[in-house]
């Protein structure tokens, strides 16, 4: 939503360098930033006349210093670009930490106005990725798979006899393969949409939104796409691996 042609997104505050569009380019080395404590910080979406309305149903970000800076995080839309009429498609809540967060809620229907309302923080708030817009659900994995797979990247010193002399550190990687045996042309439309349209960027990965609702991963597709053909063509054979840094 945030990027689509002939919409419009601004910030009530930014410091100087930090840009409200690297909100949306799905990259963690960049953010906007807030110049101030202000209260409240609007970050506002427009769509423009063509076409004029968007729907959501969740908002994700990641990135972000709103738990530790005591922000309420809230999501608005509006008929009238916010001259009259602000609405809450949630209750407004603080986070309770600076990981992940991914909200879902009902959606409200389609409107050209929407913003992120941030209020009461004790710091200048900042956000790598935010993004608000319309989740898609696939069906259960029929192969069992890790949600919480990862790799320690690191250099590790050992000595001839076996002692470790010394460890550096670099990153986690976080890895995830998910597999759907006799998948249906909806499900397959669905994948083959996603990669489309995503290509190699990140990504919100949710695996269990209802009984796990902190694991939220930012992450990025494998570069083969490969789902062949089964039974005949009426079924494929669907696996999608992607990769992300551990938060």
């Amino acid at each position: 939503m945030l990027g689509a042609p002939g919409s419009v997104l601004t910030a009530t505050s930014t410091a100087s360098g930090y840009d409200v569009k690297e909100i949306y380019n799905m990259l963690e080395t960049t953010m906007w930033k807030a110049a101030n404590t202000a209260s409240p910080h609007y970050v506002s979406f427009d769509g423009g006349s063509a076409p004029a309305i968007y729907t959501a149903d969740c908002l994700a970000i990641i990135g972000h210093n709103l738990g530790s800076a005591g922000a309420l995080v809230g999501l608005q839309y509006s008929f009238d670009g916010f001259a009259t009429e602000a609405v809450d498609v949630f209750t407004q809540f603080t986070p309770s930490s600076d990981k992940a967060i991914f909200k879902e809620f009902v959606n409200p229907g389609a409107k050209r106005y929407w913003r992120l309302a941030l209020s009461n923080m004790t710091a200048p708030v900042y956000l790598s990725v935010c993004l608000w817009g319309n989740k898609t659900e696939l069906d259960y994995a029929t192969a069992g798979f890790d949600p919480h797979e990862q790799e320690v990247k690191a250099n590790v010193s050992v000595s001839e006899t076996g002692y470790l002399l010394g460890i550096h550190h670099k990153y986690i990687e976080r890895s995830m393969t998910i597999k759907f045996e006799d998948a249906d042309v909806d499900l397959y439309a669905k994948v083959r949409e996603w990669w489309e349209a995503n290509g190699l960027k990140n990504f919100f990965v949710v695996w269990e939104g209802a009984n796990s609702p902190d694991d939220v991963f930012l992450m990025r597709p494998d570069a083969k796409f490969s789902n062949p053909f089964k039974a005949g063509g009426l079924y494929r054979d669907v696996t999608i691996s992607f990769k992300g840094r551990k938060e």
